[in-house]
């Protein structure tokens, strides 16, 4: 007599309730009794970094299309880039939608998680209002994200600072007072908000301090315009762009391995940013630059927040006769600063007793700064103190960074950090992934059987979220032919071929499949979005020319296999001929 799995999935943010979500609803799509599945948040709504994590002015640097769950969209009139606020919206009503809130138990500080060797079971004790409780269950799905825990940098003297501040702490431009300097200590994302906070308020001075150079790479990439008097245009999202035939889907294994891939990215897109711009790293990064040996754009986090990008670089653009011509050709909007700049310098080894910093501009140039707010943008540490030593870590997840081999039951959902992508999305994967392995492992005897992938890389967890998305894809056959795909009309056949990754293409089939659902926001919703130009450079530089170049190349490697295949075949016949006759000879000497 079967008896359903019991799951205990602790975060509820958007990694936690997609998870939930495919646990409660899998009896729908497998032969197997419903999953008890429950959800256990600390804070008292669901949301995660997005309720907690946010300031004034924030919004998603990835686009809606690509962060909007599966089967469950934005809608249609919002922007390309919502606010938190409405990203915490869209998650209440996805809750809504598929009728999570009855298992949502909030308030619910989970405190230990102890595995039972011998019946190959967890204990989950829980604090909640009523005191202390446990709950025996069969597998854990740890969701608790990536920014929990502010990590803070050792730096002497920073106490002798007025104001320090880490971001998480920051919320709003009135905190940085008026007429003050302020240093802002980092280069991500999170670091140009704060920064661009710093210098659109009534401050003194903004300065950011940096380890190693950063390469911004927005979200929205302008469109080049060919005279300063003609008018800008808005751009379609960046991470919608890439044509992903040939790219993933169709790419042959051997150049799929090979660095070839990565590297024609990384040198098409620096020149062309080269061309449009005059630099290499970001349209119009003038400063803050990466060593040779650093910038490539498949080793590094891409700062895709661009808003602080033009007060960086004012002041610093190339007075050069050949910038001076290439500016009158073809260049990006510059936006005008009104005076204002952020100055860009190295990293502070201490504070004096007199409050001051020692920093550099990278050009041997030393400068004293006293702040008087610090803001530190250093990220934050991944921990999970509710796991004893019985279970497996993060760093032992050597499954597509989700589960350790021999350890399915427990499930790390939303840790990986896609460089242009988003984690939402990634996310539902990685559940849709871990669930069909978890019913694989509990019910061998109902073949739930997925079709074998092969390792396009290998997974990190930093990752790029086209390869990883479709790797996904292929392990649980959730990848579709183009045959197939072919056959859903037209607009279906672009946007699987000329778009990104978008996690409804990997519902046309596959054990999760919801075709009709997945092939209508294909044909509508995400057709709109692909088909956008973003004017010829632009479509040039992301869409055509990768799509023609790595095409070529596959089509080539396929076709030579195919012509090596029979020789291949004739040569292992002759080996076999070869090793047969030996082998005769070989006896005849013994007789």
């Amino acid at each position: 007599m079967w008896t359903g799995l019991k799951v205990a999935v602790i975060g509820g943010g958007a990694s936690g309730l997609a998870t939930l979500k495919f646990l409660l609803h899998a009896h729908e799509y497998f032969p197997i009794p419903p999953i008890d599945a429950r959800l256990f948040e600390a804070d008292n709504e669901i949301g995660g970094t997005f309720v907690r994590r946010v300031y004034e002015d924030g919004e998603l640097v990835s686009s809606k299309y690509l962060t909007a769950f599966s089967d469950f969209r934005l809608p249609r009139d919002a922007p390309d880039f919502i606010t938190p606020a409405t990203y915490v919206q869209y998650l209440k009503d996805y809750a809504t939608r598929f009728g999570l809130w009855d298992a949502i138990n909030l308030s619910a500080q989970v405190e230990s998680v102890h595995y039972l060797g011998d019946s190959k079971r967890h204990i989950v004790r829980v604090r909640n209002g009523g005191g202390l409780v446990e709950w025996l269950v069969d597998a854990v799905a740890v969701c608790s994200g990536l920014n929990v825990n502010p990590r803070i940098p050792e730096i002497e003297g920073i106490n002798k600072v007025p104001k320090v501040l880490h971001s998480s702490q920051l919320k709003a431009r009135e905190q940085f007072g008026s007429d003050t300097n302020v240093v802002v200590l980092g280069a991500g994302e999170t670091a140009m908000d704060m920064a661009h906070l710093a210098v659109t308020s009534p401050t003194k001075s903004v300065t950011i301090c940096h380890k190693g150079g950063f390469f911004c790479a927005p979200k929205i990439i302008p469109v080049p315009r060919a005279s300063s008097l003609e008018e800008a245009r808005r751009n379609k999202p960046v991470d919608t762009s890439v044509a992903s035939l040939f790219d993933t889907a169709y790419a042959h294994p051997a150049l799929q391995r090979s660095p070839l891939l990565w590297f024609a990215y990384d040198h098409w897109i620096r020149k062309m940013h080269l061309l449009i711009s005059g630099t290499e790293e970001g349209p119009d990064q003038w400063v803050g630059h990466m060593s040779k040996e650093r910038k490539h754009v498949d080793a590094i986090f891409l700062v895709k927040s661009d808003r602080a990008l033009p007060y960086i670089s004012a002041g610093h653009r190339s007075e050069s006769l050949w910038n001076k011509i290439r500016t009158a050709v073809l260049n990006v909007p510059i936006k005008d600063t009104g005076g204002r700049k952020i100055d860009v310098m190295s990293w502070p080894e201490e504070v004096d007793d007199q409050g001051f910093m020692t920093v550099n501009d990278g050009k041997g140039v030393s400068r004293r700064i006293k702040p008087d707010v610090v803001v530190l943008a250093t990220g934050y540490d991944t921990k999970f103190p509710f796991l004893d030593k019985s279970n497996p870590t993060l760093a032992d997840t050597d499954v597509r960074c989700v589960y350790k081999h021999d350890r399915v039951d427990v499930g790390f959902i939303g840790f990986v950090r896609p460089s242009i992508g988003a984690i939402p999305p990634l996310a539902e994967m990685q559940a849709q992934f871990w669930i069909l392995r978890l019913l694989q492992h509990h019910y061998p005897e109902q073949k739930l059987h997925a079709r074998a992938g092969y390792d396009l890389f290998t997974a990190k967890r930093g990752v790029d979220h086209e390869s990883y998305a479709y790797q996904l894809a292929l392990d649980m056959g959730s990848a579709p032919t183009i045959s197939f795909v072919a056959s859903k009309g037209c607009k279906v056949l672009y946007t699987w071929a000329m778009g990104s990754n978008f996690n409804p293409k990997f519902r046309l089939v596959g054990p999760w499949k919801w075709e009709d659902g997945a092939a209508e926001i294909m044909a509508t919703e995400l057709f709109d979005v692909v088909k956008r130009s973003g004017g010829y450079v632009y479509l040039a530089t992301y869409t055509i020319v990768p799509f023609f170049v790595f095409g070529a190349i596959s089509l080539v490697l396929y076709a030579l296999l195919a012509v090596l295949r029979p020789f291949r075949g004739l040569a292992k016949a002759v080996a076999k001929t070869s090793t047969v006759t030996e082998n005769g000879a070989e006896e005849k000497r013994k007789e």
